[in-house]
């Protein structure tokens, strides 16, 4: 077995000897995490501009919608009390003036206050609503003949109920 190690070395050299004359690597300095130009800079401060701007955004929203999200409270009571025949009526003529108390916040100029019958059904479809004339009979049957709602069908109230919550949760305003 031929020897590779030169001739002037000799062959017990211990291991840790042959390490001894070796300096240790130096190592790099740490690489900073900080924008190195000014144009990283401008780009975070236009990032956090946007975050900023888009938080205040949907504050102004959360804040607007407060009406929306009282109403929704609102219809889910009177949908609970709609399973009792003994207060059906009564939830039905709450649900007439909660859809004109929404109209009315959502849309404070339009004249929603004078609308009756077709008219304010029309009103409510022309603002992303699903209603149909029947729902305009119930809510006026509700306020001026409470009988009548006693023999409605639930599925009827029902229907009316979720068009109400469509339309509450759906309607556009313009900003």
């Amino acid at each position: 077995m031929p020897n590779d190690m030169p001739d002037d070395v000799p062959d017990t050299m211990d291991a840790s000897l042959a390490l001894t004359g070796l300096d240790e690597l130096s190592l790099p300095p740490a690489v900073s995490y900080s924008p190195q130009t000014w144009g990283w800079g401008v780009v975070a401060l236009l990032l956090l501009l946007g975050l900023l701007w888009c938080g205040w955004r949907a504050w102004q929203r959360y804040r607007r919608d407060r009406y929306r999200r009282l109403a929704l409270g609102e219809l889910e009571t009177l949908a609970s009390m709609t399973r009792d025949p003994a207060r059906r009526t009564i939830a039905v003529a709450s649900l007439a003036a909660l859809l004109k108390r929404t109209a009315l916040a959502a849309y404070p100029g339009a004249g929603v206050g004078r609308l009756r019958g077709v008219a304010w059904i029309d009103f409510l479809n022309a603002h992303r609503g699903r209603f149909v004339v029947a729902d305009g009979h119930y809510l006026a049957m509700a306020s001026y003949a409470p009988r009548g709602v006693d023999d409605t069908p639930q599925g009827d109230i029902d229907a009316l109920m979720q068009r109400a919550r469509d339309w509450i949760r759906d309607h556009h305003v313009e900003v």
